[in-house]
Formats: structure tokens, C-alpha cells, sequence
């Protein structure tokens, strides 16, 4: 469309442009739409935000006239309003798409689930929550084909104990009997090897029997998931109620709300950090560790306090988790050390690789091991989007070991299902007036 506005354009372009030549202002009012700043189309994809690169990718799709649409984690990266503005986008989308998403907000708006494991894609009828309640009933299903299994093979191996006796007694009897009889000696010698060979066949049924019950033992038990929430934490990471975490004081950062930020921490708190993109949650989050310098006012933090991003930036990703916690002067022995990161699905293979080939997922849970097994564990974490590309299944397997926590905690996150799964007590928000501490 440039070239053909500069009189340079070429035959294929009016073929591309048939139907569309609107798209310049279709495009600009999705923007609008989208609250993206207006920018030329030949801006630098480098120079925008990762929620505005997100949000002008989407616009595109959703001007593009398509007939289908495949969205791959369209969430990443939006704030709380860029996420209302795509679910608006897709309620009113006529065509078709195939979304894989780990935001459960948009999961549940879908009318169909389709899950993709190792072995198999299994289609759900309903959104989400239909999903999660077939699945219940799928695993309670499990759990009781596991029970009729194992009592299956309880009582058949009991009968086969008394087949086994009775077996052995009856051979007994004839060995006895045969030594009796007045016979040739060949018969006897034929009779007695009858005898002894009859307890041998049914060992070999019986071990056969056995081992088809301990395979369907086996299956059953594979199709139960491991519910059990991983326990990260020491004893060293508690915080007793009322006791002094952190306090700011007339708090002024450089980009941030007019008015100073006057709040404290008492006691295992937890709080989420609310506000859109480019206010200044991650500044305030550095600035509350020291990483970074503020326009003014004081900060007091009273604890052993950690801070982990969605880049995990304070591993040294050419290091192991092992060499990592060695660093961390870790109070574990390594026998104990390797089987609890056995536990996080970390093993023997994993721990003493570098982090850098790792998945995303599984430095987190490195991260993680690492600020709560030191010698001085966290008291204290900031949380900076910790679940951002990470996988369902992983991201509520982190959900439910940050809610075992007994310190302190503030994290950001626009997953609305996974901070209420934190059990958080308070909120501190941003407004243009200055940031709002509340109870939850």
C-alpha cells in the first residue's frame, strides 16, 4: 500500500490489496482499540513492548479476514487490561481458532478443551471448568480401577497360596502312596515323576498369573496423577505473625505515582502488586532490594528477601543447581539435597547440568530450591511474573508449593487464577493518585 500511495507499486500489489484496501484504517482503529500509542507500520518490532509487540500481532490477526485462527499463548505479556481487550476480541470472533494457552481466565471462555500429552490428544467437550470436573471424575475412575486391581491380585494370590499348599500335599500324598504300591519299578519312578512335575506347572501358571496382576497393578497406577504439592520450604523461612518485614518510607521512584509510597510489612503477609504495564511494579519490586536506586525516601527490609523474575536473571545459567546450591552454602547433605530435587522432577540427568539446557519450567524450580534451601532462606519473595512459559501442569505444581510458603510474599502477575491460588491477604495497586494498600 506504500509503495502503491508513491505511485511505485507493482500488478501483485493490487492483487494483494483486492478487498483490502481499507486495512490501513481498519488496522489504526484496531490499534485504538487495542490502546496501542499510534505508530507507523514500518516502526521496529524492537522498539515496542513485549504486551504492545503481543497486542499489535493480534491486531493484525484479527484484521486479517482469516478464516482460522491459531493463537500460541496469547496472554503472554498483557496486563490486566490487554487481557479483557482479547477476550472481547475473541467473544466477537466469527472464524474459527486453536488457541494453547495456560491462562485458565481463557481457558474457561473456551467451549472446547483439547489436551495433548506424550501419548495421546483427548478431546473435552465444555470450558475448562467442565474440563477439570471430567478429569476429577476420570481420576476418581482411576483411583478405583487402582483399588479393584490391587484387591484383585490380593485375594487371587491368596487363592493360588492355597492351590500352591494343596498342590504340595497332594504330591506328598502320592510320593508316599506310590511307595506302597506293589508296582514295577518303572511305573513307580513314572508315577513319582508325575507327581513332582504337577506342583511345577502350576508354580509356572501362578508366576505367569502374577505377572499379569502386577501389570494391571501398574497401568492402573499410571493413570493417576500426582496430586501431592511439592514442599519447598525449611523451617528457616517462617515469619511469626507481627513481625517487621519491610517498611518505606516517603517512598518516590522515578517513574511512578505523584505521591510517596508510605507501607510496611508486618508478619507472613501476602500481597499481590497490581497494575498495568510500564507503571513501575518491577522498579518498585528492585527498588525494595536495593538493585535499584530511588528518587527518594527509605526502604527497611528486616529479612532475608529474594527476588525471582520471569527470566530467572539472578542464575548464573552456565552453572548447575547443584553447583548453585553449593554456592548458597545449603544445610542439605547432597544424598537429601538430590532427593528433593529428585521430588521437582529434577534427577540424577538434570542436576549437574548447566541451567542453560534446562526448560523454562524446570530453572524455576531450580531458582526456587535455590533461595529456599540456602543457609539463609528467604523470608521474604518478590515474585515478578514467575509463570510466564510455563505450561499448565507446571504452573499450578509451582501454585501449590508458593501456597505451602510460611513467609512473606509480593508478586506480580496478571493470572488472576494463580494469584488466588497464592491464599494472598492484601493488594497493593497502582493508581495515577499514588499506589493503594488494601485487604483482600
Amino acid at each position: 500500500m506504500s509503495r502503491l500511495e508513491q505511485g511505485q507499486g507493482l500488478a501483485d500489489d493490487f492483487d494483494l490489496l483486492d478487498g483490502h484496501w481499507d486495512l490501513t484504517d481498519r488496522l489504526s482503529l484496531a490499534f485504538r482499540e487495542a490502546d496501542l500509542p499510534p505508530f507507523s507500520a514500518d516502526r521496529p518490532a524492537f522498539s515496542l513492548s513485549g504486551g504492545e509487540r503481543m497486542k499489535a500481532l493480534l491486531c493484525g490477526a484479527f484484521v486479517s479476514g482469516a478464516d482460522y485462527l491459531l493463537l500460541d499463548e496469547p496472554t503472554n505479556h498483557l496486563d490486566r487490561q490487554g487481557r479483557e481487550w482479547l477476550y472481547h476480541q475473541l467473544e466477537s470472533w466469527q472464524g474459527g481458532a486453536l488457541i494453547a494457552s495456560h491462562d485458565r481466565e481463557l481457558l474457561t471462555r473456551m467451549p472446547k478443551i483439547i489436551e495433548l500429552t506424550p501419548t495421546a490428544l483427548r478431546s473435552y467437550g465444555g470450558n475448562y471448568d467442565e474440563y477439570q470436573r471430567q478429569r476429577m471424575a476420570e481420576q476418581q475412575a482411576a483411583r478405583a480401577a487402582l483399588e479393584h486391581a490391587v484387591t484383585d491380585r490380593r485375594r487371587t494370590r491368596a487363592r493360588m497360596q492355597k492351590e500352591h499348599d494343596a498342590a504340595q500335599r497332594r504330591s506328598a500324598q502320592t510320593l508316599r502312596t506310590v511307595d506302597t504300591l506293589n508296582i514295577a519299578s518303572f511305573e513307580r519312578v513314572k508315577y513319582k515323576g508325575a507327581a513332582k512335575e504337577r506342583p511345577g506347572a502350576l508354580r509356572r501358571q501362578h508366576r505367569e498369573q502374577n505377572s499379569s496382576l502386577n501389570a494391571a497393578v501398574q497401568q492402573a497406577r499410571e493413570r493417576i496423577e500426582d496430586d501431592n504439592p511439592v514442599m519447598f520450604t525449611l523451617p528457616g523461612s517462617e515469619v511469626a505473625a507481627g513481625k517487621q518485614v519491610l517498611v518505606v518510607e516517603s517512598l518516590q521512584l522515578d517513574h511512578a505515582p505523584a505521591a510517596p509510597l508510605n507501607w510496611r510489612i508486618d508478619g507472613p503477609m501476602r500481597i499481590a502488586l497490581k497494575g498495568p504495564n510500564g507503571c513501575g511494579k518491577t522498579t518498585l519490586l528492585k527498588t525494595l532490594l536495593g538493585l535499584e536506586q530511588a528518587a527518594s525516601g527509605d526502604v527497611r527490609l528486616s529479612v532475608s528477601a529474594a527476588y525471582l523474575d520471569q527470566h530467572l536473571t539472578q542464575l548464573d545459567l552456565s552453572l548447575s543447581v547443584m553447583a548453585h546450591l553449593s554456592l548458597e552454602d545449603t544445610p542439605l547433605d547432597e544424598g537429601l539435597l538430590r532427593t528433593r530435587l529428585a521430588q521437582l522432577q529434577l534427577g540424577a540427568d538434570k542436576v549437574t547440568l548447566p541451567l542453560s539446557a534446562l526448560s523454562g519450567g524446570e530453572r524455576l524450580k531450580a531458582a526456587l530450591a535455590c533461595v529456599l534451601w540456602r543457609r539463609e532462606p528467604a523470608q521474604l519473595l518478590l515474585l515478578d511474573e514467575p509463570t510466564n512459559h510455563l505450561d499448565l501442569a507446571l504452573t499450578q505444581a509451582i501454585e501449590s508449593a508458593l501456597a505451602a510458603f510460611p513467609g512473606a510474599m509480593l508478586v506480580v502477575s496478571h493470572d488472576e487464577a494463580f494469584l488466588q491460588g497464592l491464599k494472598l491477604t492484601h493488594s497493593l495497586a497502582w493508581r495515577e493518585t499514588g499506589w493503594h494498600f488494601s485487604l483482600l
